[in-house]
């Protein structure tokens, strides 16, 4: 097993750290954009924190490690009715690599499921491995601008 940084061993950055605790209590909050320079603790404090949050319950065999809770739709159909098994989980940090193309990070056909059994099936992408956890993007500034052109 990897060690951690201790999160509560990180000296200043206390805005941020309020910051990225805020977003682990109340998911509502919707994310956190954290940026500084080189050397800040940007990437610790993450692991850190992640590292210090409790196991979360998810269904076994789900993409999206959904709550049991609330099975998401995948689960719904899957388990069709029956009470969904779950176990513990860490809870995820997920890089998102520079290069990542759309369908990396949001999911697309499963090819070989499509080739192989002619079957249609969808693969979840990055997004769906950092459901319920932290989704980190270094060197944000690097990545391709997808703006439009009209």
């Amino acid at each position: 097993m990897a060690w951690t940084f201790p999160f509560s061993a990180l000296v200043g950055q206390d805005e941020m750290k309020l910051a990225i605790l805020i977003a682990a209590i109340d998911p509502s909050v919707g994310g956190v954009l954290v940026f500084g320079d080189r050397g800040t603790g940007k990437s610790t404090a993450v692991r850190a924190l992640a590292a210090l949050l409790p196991k979360m319950n998810a269904v076994v065999g789900c993409a999206y490690q959904c709550d049991p809770a609330s099975p998401c739709a995948d689960c719904r159909v899957r388990l069709a009715g029956a009470a969904p098994k779950s176990h513990k989980v860490p809870v995820p940090v997920v890089d998102l690599p520079l290069g990542a193309t759309e369908d990396r990070v949001v999911g697309a056909l499963d090819l070989e499921k499509a080739l192989a059994q002619g079957v249609k099936a969808f693969e979840p992408g990055l997004l769906a491995r950092a459901n319920r956890g932290f989704l980190y993007i270094d060197e944000v500034n690097l990545l391709e601008d997808h703006r439009s052109i009209c």
